[in-house]
């Protein structure tokens, strides 16, 4: 069975008016999954997060929409935290490449981000395309997002918006929610200058002034229930909490937490507020939070699964979606 998601930018901001309302088939794409990596080396890491993609194309594809997969990629490298090597890999002069023509790619078991028309999967599942578009389709046992368009131009415009608008989003959503997880360890852990430095560093709770970035011209049409909340966020986290943590004051710092997390909660679960993420999350890639708490000893296992209470009781009592 073929499933076919089409996406453009609901906001018309950047091709005009969209195909679909939706892109939660993209947004959900499994762009990294976890593994190990660096083994056979003293830092040896059991989890990391490694690009579960390979960036294609036709071997006869323009160069421009060719040399559109490196914004892609970069992207991408600012996810995740390796290809995944190791020393056997480098003896043999094997390391994992990102890119590759569309023969190549097949040759691999990786899931596919399919740039240009000029190729055989468009030609095999008869896709055709009315603009700028992203498609998410299943071809013979793989997912493939088709990065498309009725010519080179609306190609490279649907290659510059999942780069800029969807890849390097979700790269900074992810580094900022892990990490807001980890916050919440240190705090409890009593480790407040780490704390401090992890909120005030570009890849740590910062990597979200990436998103504000980005959805700074979006913000400027939201209503203004959802303004207020965004600057409450932005307040506890970058002001108030900073400001609790030099104090050493524990308690105060938990109870802004809690307090900024109830912010999120908002925006993603509709608490109070029309709700503004419209798509469940792909749960291989967010499940990485539960770890991390329970590395910090946030989560108990009991007789019925899993205490995440430390976090999860009141109004952000709500676990999964």
């Amino acid at each position: 069975m073929i499933v076919v998601v089409t996406f453009l930018f609901a906001a018309g901001i950047l091709f005009g008016k969209p195909i679909m309302d939706t892109f939660a088939e993209v947004k959900r794409f499994p762009f990294v999954t976890y593994r190990e990596v660096w083994t056979g080396t003293p830092a040896q890491v059991g989890e990391a997060a490694v690009p579960n993609v390979v960036i294609t194309y036709g071997v006869k594809e323009k160069k421009s929409v060719v040399a559109s997969a490196s914004q892609i990629a970069y992207f991408l490298g600012q996810w995740t935290d390796d290809l995944g090597i190791n020393p056997r890999m480098v003896r043999k002069g094997y390391f994992p490449s990102l890119i590759m023509p569309l023969p190549k790619a097949l040759k691999t078991e990786k899931n596919l981000i399919l740039l240009g028309t000029n190729n055989r999967i468009v030609r095999e599942l008869g896709l055709k395309f009315r603009g700028p578009t992203l498609k998410v389709v299943e071809w013979k046992g793989r997912k493939v997002l088709v990065v498309g368009g009725r010519n080179t131009k609306e190609v490279l415009k649907a290659s510059s918006f999942l780069a800029n608008k969807v890849v390097a989003f979700k790269a900074g959503a992810y580094k900022t929610f892990f990490n807001f997880v980890k916050l919440r360890g240190l705090i409890e852990h009593g480790n407040y200058t780490a704390a401090i430095h992890l909120i005030k560093d570009p890849q740590g709770l910062s990597a979200c002034g990436k998103n504000m970035s980005i959805a700074a011209p979006m913000m400027v049409k939201f209503p203004p229930e959802v303004k207020k909340i965004v600057k409450k966020r932005n307040r506890i986290m970058y002001t108030e909490l900073v400001k609790a943590l030099k104090q050493g004051d524990k308690e105060r710092a938990r109870k802004l937490w809690k307090e900024a997390m109830f912010t999120c909660y908002q925006c993603h679960q509709g608490l109070g507020i029309k709700r503004l993420r419209k798509f469940i999350p792909n749960p291989e890639i967010h499940s990485k939070h539960q770890r991390i708490a329970m590395s910090f000893g946030l989560v108990k296992k009991t007789q019925k699964g899993f205490d995440c209470s430390a976090c999860h009781s009141g109004r952000t009592q709500i676990r999964g979606y």
